[in-house]
């Protein structure tokens, strides 16, 4: 590795940027000596949030570290670190601050270590959502919010309507959050389009029966064309809440998701081939679908999607993210057949057999993803403000416990299980995580100062972005300069010279709020020590070409020393073309 004394010490490589695709392997220069081997422990300490309740579900507080035993894969660990948050005494809101709603009594408070404070997002999900339910629910969410802000969490607003929409990026103004929750009640919904698709195809499966002979192949038809769409869009209502959940890795402390919907369908279509056995009829199926290999029974089975929510809970157990899901649907669910089934005459047993079937099976999902992250799933219920206070609960009372990992980041998922020494008590918490290696996480981390405009800089990192050089229509060269003081780094004596070894990430975001793939690159430091004493005071430089769109692209950079851990991060936005 070539070292240059100069006010600015520049050690230059090259990186091909593209937005849509994975850059290509920056070169090393060919004389460039191997990197410096980094014997350095990282201590990784594995936090695990866990929920106490008797057998009336209340909050059980004043237990101990001895009173819990943590296995992970099985085997016993010691618990280093723990730490009991308890509901304490009651505190006014502060003089001269406007509340998102009225409070009857002064809110409780408490006062969490930094390492404890809470990120939560509220994730109100429009495309899968009734406007009337949307609308119950967003009238008492101001009230559990006002409590979070009173308890320092900071909150982000995030919408779905077929893409995401980050409303409100995190904050504790009050002021915002109440203009975020107006402009959500302002969005329109599908579910209403969803139930009125589903009662046409039973209509139609009622004319196809009534010909001569019953048309089974055409109402089979209406049904399969309805869930291949429903399964199209499930996969991306899936993938924008893991795109979310993905995004929080990089948060410090604690970190929790309320999802709120109507549900999810694990089986999509599953009430509607219930309807096709009821219509037509076994011995119709029999005599009719044979010899064209319909099955609604097996069918349905088979269109189960439970791999999207293994995803999405594998994601927010990896990134240690709680999830609490919310079914808006109320107490009386959903009777959205009802006309149809009033037709056929099938009477209300009929009527609510498929109810009951619809029910659960959007529910479940809602289930899983709660019980296997250690949050709570509310369903049934239309006292939406308790089934917040039972939520803020759990933000407010809980334990957690520490202990260091001894796999060193190997990327391996790890079963985590929490059991106290009390019968009769409910223990909740995440299933398990992952163990990421430590570059993942400052890669993580480097993402999430891009995301959440988030930004720690202790090694005083400069960024210089040049020029952008028009490379194609609307695709530019920008010339990107990251400059690292040398009396920040750590470095290491080794024969005759003094060593170090960084790590340099870059991630960009678009115009459009796409996101480029997570470059990383290490950048041994190589100084001959008899220049050290020179070299004070000056920077290392690291070199890259990004390929950037035009418009206003927002760029990010980590900057992990590898030797001493320390780690910065800064991001820069910069204009981009004529846009």
């Amino acid at each position: 590795m070539r070292t240059f004394l100069l006010p600015v010490i520049l050690l230059a490589s090259s990186l091909l940027w593209d937005l849509h695709s994975a850059p290509l392997a920056a070169q090393a220069p060919p004389d460039a000596e191997p990197p410096l081997f980094v014997d350095r422990v990282d201590v990784n300490v594995i936090n695990v949030e866990v929920v106490v309740t008797d057998k009336s579900g209340e909050r059980v507080e004043g237990l101990t570290k001895e009173d819990f035993t943590l296995t992970e894969d099985g085997e016993p660990v010691e618990i280093t670190n723990f730490y009991a948050s308890l509901r304490s005494g009651r505190f006014p809101l502060t003089e001269g601050i406007e509340p998102l709603a009225p409070v009857e009594e002064p809110i409780r408070r408490r006062e969490l270590p930094p390492d404890q404070r809470m990120h939560l997002v509220v994730y109100v999900d429009h495309f899968n959502m009734r406007a009337a339910n949307r609308a119950r629910f967003l009238e008492d969410l101001p009230a559990f919010l006002e409590q979070r802000l009173v308890q320092g969490d900071r909150i982000m607003m995030v919408g779905y309507n077929g893409s995401v929409d980050v409303v409100q990026p995190f904050t504790r103004d009050r002021a915002l959050i109440r203009q975020a929750i107006d402009g959500m009640e302002k969005v329109a919904t599908r579910r209403e389009m969803d139930a009125a698709e589903r009662q046409r195809i039973v209509r139609m499966m009622i004319v196809a029966r009534a010909q001569v002979p019953p048309d089974l192949a055409s109402a089979h038809q209406q049904v399969r064309s309805y869930v291949q769409e429903t399964r199209h869009h499930l996969g991306s209502s899936a993938k924008a809440l893991r795109a979310v959940v993905r995004t929080l890795a990089g948060l410090p402390g604690r970190k929790a998701l309320l999802y709120v919907s109507d549900g999810l369908p694990r089986r999509p279509g599953e009430d509607l081939y219930q309807q096709l056995v009821n219509i037509f009829s076994l011995d119709d199926i029999q005599s009719l679908g044979d010899s064209r290999g319909i099955d609604p029974t097996i069918e349905s089975l088979r269109e189960d999607e439970g791999h999207l929510f293994d995803n999405i809970v594998r994601d927010a157990n990896a990134h240690q993210v709680t999830l609490y899901t919310m079914d808006t649907r109320g107490s009386g669910g959903e009777s959205s057949l009802s006309a149809a089934w009033a037709e056929l005459g099938a009477g209300n047993v009929g009527h609510t057999m498929i109810d009951s079937m619809r029910t659960q099976n959007m529910q479940e999902p809602l289930i899983e993803m709660a019980d296997a992250t250690g949050g709570e799933a509310t369903l049934s219920t239309n006292a939406f403000g308790k089934a917040l206070e039972r939520t803020a609960d759990d933000f407010d009372s809980f334990y957690s416990l520490g202990y260091r990992s001894e796999s060193g980041g190997d990327g391996a998922y790890r079963k985590l299980k929490v059991k106290v020494r009390y019968p009769g008590l409910t223990v909740r918490h995440r299933q398990g995580f992952i163990d990421k290696p430590e570059k993942e996480r400052v890669g993580d981390r480097t993402v999430a100062s891009l995301l959440l405009d988030l930004g720690d800089n202790p090694m005083g990192i400069n960024v210089d972005l040049g020029n952008p050089r028009k490379d194609k229509r609307k695709v530019y060269m920008m010339p990107l300069l990251v400059r690292v003081p040398i009396d920040q780094l750590a470095l290491l004596p080794s024969e005759d010279k003094m060593q170090g070894q960084l790590r340099f990430f870059v991630v960009v975001k678009d115009s459009k709020d796409g996101i480029s793939e997570l470059y990383d690159e290490a950048f041994p430091v190589s100084i001959p020590a008899e220049q050290f004493e020179q070299a004070k005071g000056q920077e290392i430089g690291w070199s890259t070409n990004l390929r950037v769109r035009s418009g206003t692209p927002t760029v990010a950079i980590g900057v992990w020393d590898e030797v001493s851990g320390v780690e910065s991060f800064v991001h820069r936005v910069v204009r981009v073309g004529d846009s």
